[in-house]
This record gives structure tokens, sequence and C-alpha cells, in this order.
């Protein structure tokens, strides 16, 4: 029998971009979503946030 596989931590949830109403937005909405406990809604805001364009930037929740 082969051992259970080891899974690893999930991502850190990007940070909105201070003076973005998009990513603003997104982090209310998926704040919304997790107070209606929709994780897959909250994983859908991530997914947005990190794809919206912007420069580089340091990921991690209140940044």
């Amino acid at each position: 029998m082969s051992p259970a596989p080891v899974l690893g931590l999930l991502p850190t949830e990007p940070g909105p971009v201070a003076g973005c109403a998009t990513c603003q937005g997104l982090a209310r909405e998926r704040e919304a979503a997790r107070a209606a406990r929709d994780g897959s809604r909250v994983s859908d805001c991530n997914v947005l946030i990190r794809a919206h364009p912007h420069g580089p930037r340091a990921s991690g929740r209140g940044e």
C-alpha cells in the first residue's frame, strides 16, 4: 500500500492593490463570500485579484 500523499499549504491570499477600485471591490466580494461560507467564490475572487493587471506586487492578505 502506498503512503498517503503529502499536501502542501494553500498559497497566501493576494492582497488588493491600494488605490485600485477593481481590486478593492474583489476583496470586499471575497470577504462577503467568506461570510456566506462560499469557498468557491472566495477562490474565484482570489484568482481574479491575482489576474488583474498590475505590476509585480507582494502577495499576502492586507497588502
